[in-house]
């Protein structure tokens, strides 16, 4: 019974990543993927070029479903905490963007939306080679790699504790 789903990159289809900045969509993807009984969505908008949460439009995710028959799912994204290079962020950035998506998400009528990193990567004990990009999603989780909580995780418990009918 599980729904066939493909994800596409949401900076790749507006152009903010690895595109000319214009508008791309995601008819190509929908082309090759005609058999899919939802959209996956994958977001990273500090990655996209986005330095504040607000600067994300409501649209984002809505504006790439081709129908409102087509269920959307976030299955994976988020907001480093922490500053990479090219970024800066901190945990307050991080914990706003938790909300801003929430509402990005209701916009857009938004099945699921997943939280895949709950803790952040312990990058000292790993020989991380020069280049690597694994520190630019070292910092997603709600919580620190020592299971604190970050000010994410409590706009992460308003979201979850929502009823269907409380949005």
């Amino acid at each position: 019974r599980a729904k066939l789903h493909v994800s596409v990159q949401v900076e790749v289809a507006w152009g903010r990543l690895g595109g000319n900045g214009a508008f791309a969509g995601i008819a190509e993807d929908l082309r090759d993927f005609p058999f899919i009984a939802a959209l996956g969505l994958s977001s990273y908008p500090y990655l996209g070029g986005f330095s504040e949460p607000d600067e994300v439009p409501l649209d984002y995710y809505s504006r790439l479903a081709p129908s409102p028959a087509l269920p959307l799912l976030v299955v994976e994204g988020g907001w480093s905490s922490a500053s990479v290079p090219g970024v800066t962020s901190s945990p307050e950035k991080q914990a706003r963007w938790i909300a801003r998506q929430m509402r990005i998400a209701d916009s857009a009528r938004a099945t699921a939306v997943f939280q895949i990193t709950f803790t952040d990567l312990d990058l000292s004990g790993w020989p991380v080679p020069p280049g690597s990009i694994l520190p630019l999603f070292a910092s997603l989780g709600l919580v620190d790699a020592d299971f604190r909580a970050k000010p994410a995780l409590a706009e992460w418990d308003k979201a979850f504790a929502r009823t269907l009918g409380r949005r």
